[in-house]
């Protein structure tokens, strides 16, 4: 598996944040190079990039990288804001390339700690010599050197192996920006589920932090529908629902019931883990389906999913993306208040089932429990009708966990003697 040094990571981490405050716009610490500063103040960039003790590979990606920074700086003095970030982005694109040797990797830690030294203290908007604009706004926690360190990277409790390679930065890159308001979205979401799956993946032996697939794959909601017409948390499609044996009828559809399909997903992620040895392979698995990966595999005679997704041969842009995004999620998510996430998750929803062997109207239930019909859709949200469901006597409806005993007794009778539908 290819990873970057350890020596790396916290660099790496640092890159991550400086891109996503180009992105993002924020202001707590200001980058600042006028054209006229770069010119003096890279200076040592310069003698690293050009150094000839340099391995050669690694001296000309240092120089194009320092280059595409003196573009930038010139890009943004000249009023391109929009060319200028995108040679930035270029310029550290190039130094996330994987498979350094030890001495790259230290020239390539000596360059970056040269840029950072350049990344002033001060206030937004403030530029270090008083004169000229600023170049980039960053926000940095001032926690970042103690919290995020690379040790706690290397190894931050996660409950797979997770890599810190250019794919996953990418992946950061794009949960802290484009994507924040949709991670920060789906990370409050989760807390409603959390419970569910935590019990239901320790009573299947699948690792908690794979709950993060959710994330990816509908932000952790339980109606999302996809182009491909898989549905639910989990996102299954008809074929593997019924496989696993979640019920997709007229009338409901478990593939959005959050336990149900949370047992049949990690039941189908322990499979493809047997099948594949390994997590990644089954994530990717997961999203391609088992026999295209292994097809894959064997025209490749790849057997890791990071050199499989740079080889090429076929491999969808969405599986290539697919387990760059579940590590950096789990990443964020382990680390949520350095990243300024929500760590305030939405409250879990507790609920009773009571048993409804014939076929009830929800207004009826509604009304019975003095609640709205939109409440027993959200507790029951794999219901596609207006009644529960027809030729299922085994159903159960979930109902408030405060509802009053009595009410119970009286939505249970109703259920017991109800002809309407049968």
């Amino acid at each position: 598996m290819n990873t970057f040094r350890p020596g790396l990571i916290l660099v790496l981490v640092c890159c991550a944040l400086l891109v996503a405050a180009i992105n993002g716009g924020r202001d707590a610490v200001t980058f600042s190079a006028t054209l006229e500063d770069a010119a003096a103040e890279t200076g040592k960039m310069s003698s690293i990039a050009g150094n000839g003790y340099v391995p050669r590979d690694a001296s000309e990606v240092l120089q194009a990288s320092h280059r595409k920074y003196l573009e930038s700086c010139m890009l943004f003095q000249a009023g391109e804001s929009e060319r200028a970030r995108d040679a930035f982005n270029a310029a550290v694109d190039l130094l996330l390339t994987p498979d350094w040797d030890a001495a790259s990797s230290l020239h390539l830690n000596h360059f970056f700690q040269e840029m950072m030294q350049r990344i002033p203290g001060g206030q937004a908007g403030s530029p270090v010599d008083g004169s000229g604009p600023e170049l980039f706004l960053l926000e940095i926690s001032p926690s970042l050197g103690d919290e995020f360190d690379t040790a706690r990277l290397a190894d931050g409790g996660y409950g797979i192996p997770i890599s810190v390679n250019r794919m996953v930065v990418r992946s950061l890159y794009y949960w802290l920006n484009d994507g924040g308001r949709f991670f920060a979205d789906g990370l409050k979401r989760s807390g409603q589920y959390r419970p569910i799956i935590e019990r239901i993946f320790r009573e299947e032996s699948v690792p908690l932090d794979l709950m993060y697939l959710a994330q990816v794959e509908s932000l952790f909601k339980p109606t999302a529908f996809s182009r491909a017409r898989a549905k639910g948390i989990w996102q299954f499609n008809t074929s593997t629902a019924l496989q696993y044996g979640l019920c997709v009828a007229e009338d409901i559809d478990e593939r959005s019931d959050p336990e149900k399909s949370t047992r049949a997903a990690a039941r189908y992620l322990k499979d493809l883990y047997r099948a594949f040895g390994d997590w990644n392979l089954a994530l990717a698995a997961y999203n391609w389906g088992g026999a295209r990966v292994k097809r894959l595999m064997q025209e490749t005679g790849v057997g890791d999913f990071w050199a499989l997704a740079r080889a090429g041969g076929g491999m969808p842009n969405e599986t290539r993306n697919h387990v760059p995004l579940i590590h950096a999620s789990i990443i964020l998510a382990h680390n949520a208040e350095i990243f300024e996430l929500p760590t305030e998750l939405d409250p879990y929803v507790e609920y009773v089932e009571i048993s409804v062997p014939r076929p009830v109207d929800l207004c009826e239930v509604a009304r019975i429990l003095d609640i709205t019909v939109e409440e027993i859709r959200r507790l029951n949200p794999a219901l596609t009708a207006s009644r529960t469901p027809a030729g299922y006597p085994g159903f159960r409806l979930k109902i408030p966990a405060g509802s009053d005993v009595h009410l119970r007794e009286r939505l249970a009778t109703l259920a017991m003697m109800s002809e309407k539908y049968s």
